[in-house]
């Protein structure tokens, strides 16, 4: 009985051991498995992340090309999220690598700089991108003065200036933080087709101050993108050497997001005329180099501008060297419109294409055989409307004005002409004179509407000093008669048509401003988009040698003072007479080639 519970105790006990040892097998090879299971997953995740990794390097540096020092640099996923951030080296070099490809946004930021984000970036293995980061200085250091509008009758070469792909457009973001941003699809833009046109005008008829009575104007304008365009002009005159005027354009535009735009703008305008004489020096050469900026925010918020900085000489002479700043804002709300403006000078009258160099040019005369440069300061608060069909403008301004130019006509003596008391232009009889300064307050309100067909018509009134010349036959010296100019209390009034004749595309624009007796300079002479004095009639003919493309013929008429109204006639002390007046009558004529 004891031998059989002993045998039976030993073969449990067997089956214990052989149970354990199976036990341990089968869980040593559960292990064994599930390490090399781990293995190869662990090494499978690592080949496919070193297939898959992405990085991204570059220099931040500032609005000069300085690297800058410590700079935040972020990655941002597509929804906003944190990808990486790293700093800066003493380089401006950043660099984050072993990042999933795909596209993202990059943010730098530092202390004093406005904080750049570039978006739609597309990451890959070993992609570059360089930023750049803004002070508000360097934002706001080209301030704006609004660019005259234009009528859509009115000359289609008129040269106009408009923006900057390759400066950044200033954005709030959703917690109110200022931020400076690029778009990474504007590079791709420079593959945008171009376009080329070009016009050459030539013309003859009763000359302009400064300008011949036979002219050949050229014109040219090349569209690089949708973005940026480059114009130039030329003015020369065949029967006088050496008298030109020259014009080169830049204009640049950044494409535009829904919070805005930005727009930058450069021009240079040169003119040499050797017929044009200040007391003893003969001919005179002057240079307008004007850069202006122009920034647009949340579709409500207009701000733009800029300076001309100006060169002339007259001869051997002194030189005048200046810098006209100007600036505007503008604040829309619906079809109203609030805006501020200041500016220090004027354009030259012309009733040239704003193609030409005339147009950009400095307003210049004489006062003791020394150029003077028309200067001044003017300001402006105005408030405009666009009440359906019709455009109501209201403006209060005020001018301060230094050397007022006084255009005059007639054939000075030798004594006379080297007093130094007028810019004569030998060529055609014309004359230039420094005023006395004055400073005056007022008011302008227009009315515009259109007509049926292609038609518009302009009303405008306008209150403010002018300067006077009483007429007088008793002679007298050309100093006197200048002394005796002086500022006096007027209105105007004025009324303009315009339009496009249909069936035969003829564009046309009538104008008359009427003011008292007497004066020599306009009534609001800063105003924007004014008409000239009294009657004058501009017209293009369009005459097509074939129906396929732009190119073609074009008549054009410009009349100037059609009746010679204004003039304040005037005698010497030598017997010379002398006509002043606000504008002398001028009737040119030609043809414009356009290719």
């Amino acid at each position: 009985m004891l031998r059989e519970e002993k045998s039976r105790a030993q073969i449990d006990h067997r089956k214990n051991v052989k149970r354990k040892v199976c036990q341990f097998v089968v869980g040593f090879s559960a292990l064994v498995s599930l390490g090399c299971l781990v293995d190869c997953e662990t090494a499978f995740a690592k080949g496919n992340a070193s297939r898959s990794q992405a990085s991204v390097a570059g220099v931040v540096r500032d609005a000069a090309g300085t690297p800058q020092i410590g700079i935040i640099v972020e990655l941002l996923r597509g929804d906003s999220t944190l990808a990486a951030r790293v700093f800066t080296d003493r380089k401006g070099s950043y660099s984050i690598a072993s990042v999933l490809p795909g596209q993202y946004a990059l943010k730098a930021m530092g202390s004093s700089f406005i904080p750049t984000l570039k978006q739609n970036l597309r990451i890959r293995s070993n992609t570059v991108v360089d930023l750049t980061l803004n002070s508000l200085y360097d934002l706001m250091q080209w301030v704006p003065q609004p660019q005259r509008p234009r009528n859509q009758t009115e000359d289609d070469w008129a040269w106009t200036l408009r923006s900057a792909q390759s400066r950044p457009l200033l954005r709030w973001l959703e917690d109110g933080s200022p931020v400076m941003v690029w778009d990474g699809e504007a590079e791709t833009r420079r593959g945008h087709s171009s376009s080329h046109r070009a016009q050459v005008v030539a013309s003859s008829g009763n000359a302009r101050f400064g300008a011949a009575r036979q002219n050949l104007s050229l014109a040219m304008v090349q569209d690089e993108s949708s973005l940026r365009r480059v114009a130039m002009g030329a003015n020369i005159s065949p029967q006088e050497a050496g008298m030109a005027d020259l014009m080169l354009g830049f204009r640049q535009e950044m494409a535009g997001s829904g919070l805005g735009s930005s727009s930058v703008q450069t021009l240079a305008a040169v003119m040499m005329n050797p017929a044009l004489n200040a007391g003893s020096q003969q001919g005179l050469e002057s240079a307008t180099l004007r850069t202006w900026e122009r920034l647009q925010l949340l579709n409500t918020l207009e701000a733009e501008a800029g300076s001309d900085q100006v060169l002339a000489r007259a001869g051997s002479g002194r030189e005048i060297m200046a810098a006209l700043p100007f600036a505007s804002l503008t604040l829309h709300r619906g079809p109203n419109a609030l805006e501020y403006r200041v500016a220090s000078s004027r354009p030259a009258e012309s009733d040239a294409s704003e193609s030409m160099a005339e147009a950009w040019l400095p307003m210049l005369s004489v006062r003791n055989g020394e150029l003077q440069l028309e200067h001044g300061l003017h300001q402006e608060v105005g408030w405009s409307t666009d009440a359906g069909p019709a455009e109501l403008q209201l403006v209060i301004y005020g001018d301060t004005i230094e050397n007022p130019v006084i255009e005059g006509a007639g054939r000075l003596s030798s004594s006379e002409e080297s007093g130094g008391w007028m810019l004569v232009d030998r060529s055609n009889g014309l004359l230039r004179a420094a005023g006395p300064g004055y400073s005056t307050a007022g008011m302008l309100a227009s009315f515009e509407s259109r007509l049926p067909g292609h038609n518009r018509v302009k009303l405008s009134y306008a209150s403010g000093d002018a300067l006077v010349m009483d007429a007088s036959q008793k002679p007298e010296s050309v100093a006197v008669i200048l002394k005796r100019v002086r500022s006096h209390r007027a209105q105007m009034y004025s009324i303009a048509l315009s339009g496009t004749a249909e069936g035969i595309g003829t564009r046309w624009r009538a104008s008359y401003r009427s003011q008292p007796a007497g004066t020599v300079t306009e009534v609001a002479s800063f105003a924007v988009d004014a008409s000239e004095p009294y009657l004058n009639v501009y017209i293009r003919q369009p005459i097509r040698l074939n129906r396929q493309g732009p190119g073609g013929l074009e008549g054009q008429i410009d009349v100037r003072n059609l009746l010679a109204e204004g003039y304040q006639p005037f005698i010497t002390s030598d017997g010379s007479r002398l006509y002043f007046a606000q504008a002398q009558r001028c009737v040119r004529g030609g043809l414009a080639f356009t290719f």
